[in-house]
């Protein structure tokens, strides 16, 4: 068989296995869906910057292909679908008028239900924000606010392109607050070039000065191959991997300090915030886009590069603007790419969210033999451990595990 006649066959498997992943969906009707849209406009990417993007002026054809992905989609999933939550991201989500947002917005809430606990997140620059924004963003029903900061050290922003004072990020949270958005956090990378132990723990504190309801911490990972831009970023700046874990453990012993609660390996939430909350409850879920405070669920990405995690797959939307706008303009199934319906793969990040979201987790290896194996290496290896029949991630795990799973960018973390 030829290569022409092999790529034909494997997309046709592919879409076969789409579709039963709908069909699997159809068949709970009352089951409820997370919803993740891509939007990944930037008018300028700085240097550790691993979202796919698109940069310059292509607003108007870019949103009539997402609208045109959303309508195909509801129309593969059959009746009116309810949604759990809704996360709105990319690499400057926020760099478009107020317009774009409310037409994407409206052809959700016509083809899907929300209810009144439907959880609604944007990820924004804070730099390209105003109080008028945030106001649109509010009354549109959005709860929650995601601020992508980096580090606020002068030197590591200097290194990799992106400025931003303590001031304008105490501004953007304050309006916030003003506004009645129920959560609004803010993330942090290490690994950044240019970056110490010193000004890491400088960073953190200043982030900490501020208040947030959370901070999400993430490992940054050049990957110049897939963000061409990264190959600016000389790799003597980049900290060794000594002061990465050093800056781990001093990651923990500031949120220890301000008594931030730990969830899983990287977040750290205000102790009466909704999902400190769910942890204790054990209603927390994990998804590639974050947290929430219910149970998993079947997520349908949207845009480009975005991933959906479908009953028994993982998929990701093509990277290249032009495959995806094509793809999303004809409403075909057949130009997803990463198809991931491997189910030891699928068994063993099950179990690795349930550990981040629910340490630790009780487990019969008898009965996901497949899931078992593949753990069996984290346990040879020091980095969890059974107790009879509980599993759990040990002090060291804590340590290595951040490095193995914890990437800044959705379509790399290991789990």
């Amino acid at each position: 068989m030829g290569s022409m006649a092999l790529a034909t066959q494997a997309k046709a498997i592919a879409v076969e296995a789409q579709i039963a992943a709908f069909d699997a969906i159809k068949a709970q009707p009352g089951a409820r869906l997370s919803l993740a849209v891509s939007l990944p406009f930037c008018p300028s990417l700085d240097l550790a910057c691993d979202r796919a993007s698109i940069v310059g002026q292509r607003v108007e054809e870019y949103s009539s292909g997402l609208i045109a992905e959303i309508r195909s989609l509801a129309a593969h999933l059959g009746p009116k679908k309810s949604l759990q939550s809704i996360h709105v991201f990319g690499a400057a989500a926020n760099d478009i008028s107020d317009i774009t947002i409310g037409q994407i917005f409206s052809v959700i809430l016509d083809l899907f239900d929300l209810a009144s606990d439907t959880e609604i997140s944007f990820e924004l620059d804070p730099r390209r924000t105003s109080r008028s924004q945030l106001g649109f963003l509010r009354g549109l029903g959005v709860t929650e606010l995601k601020l992508q900061v980096r580090d606020m050290d002068p030197t590591v922003q200097d290194a990799i392109g992106r400025y931003q004072s303590a001031e304008l990020l105490e501004d953007v949270i304050q309006v916030g607050r003003n506004l009645g958005f129920e959560s609004i956090g803010v993330d942090q990378i290490f690994g950044l070039p240019c970056q110490t132990p010193e000004t890491f723990a400088s960073s953190l504190e200043s982030l900490i000065s501020l208040a947030p309801d959370w901070v999400e911490c993430y490992q940054f990972v050049k990957r110049a191959r897939h963000f061409p831009h990264q190959a600016a970023l000389l790799d003597e700046k980049l900290p060794s991997l000594a002061d990465k874990l050093s800056m781990y453990n001093t990651l923990n012993e500031c949120m220890n300090s301000a008594e931030l609660t730990p969830l899983g390996l990287n977040l750290f939430v205000q102790p009466t915030h909704r999902l400190a909350t769910a942890f204790i409850d054990g209603d927390l879920s994990l998804n590639a886009y974050g947290y929430h405070c219910h149970e998993a669920t079947a997520v349908l990405g949207v845009g480009l590069a975005a991933i959906s995690e479908l009953p028994g797959m993982v998929l990701r939307n093509s990277g290249s603007a032009e495959l995806w706008q094509q793809s999303a303009t004809d409403g075909l199934l057949t130009e997803k790419m990463g198809l991931d319906n491997d189910n030891e793969q699928i068994e063993f990040r099950h179990l690795l969210r349930q550990l981040m979201c629910n340490q630790p987790v009780m487990f019969n290896p008898d009965e996901k033999p497949l899931a078992a194996r593949r753990l069996a290496v984290l346990v040879q290896s020091g980095l969890v451990e059974y107790q009879q029949d509980v599993i759990g991630i040990t002090e060291y795990g804590r340590e290595w595990l951040p490095q193995l799973l914890m990437d800044s960018s959705p379509a790399f973390r290991g789990i």
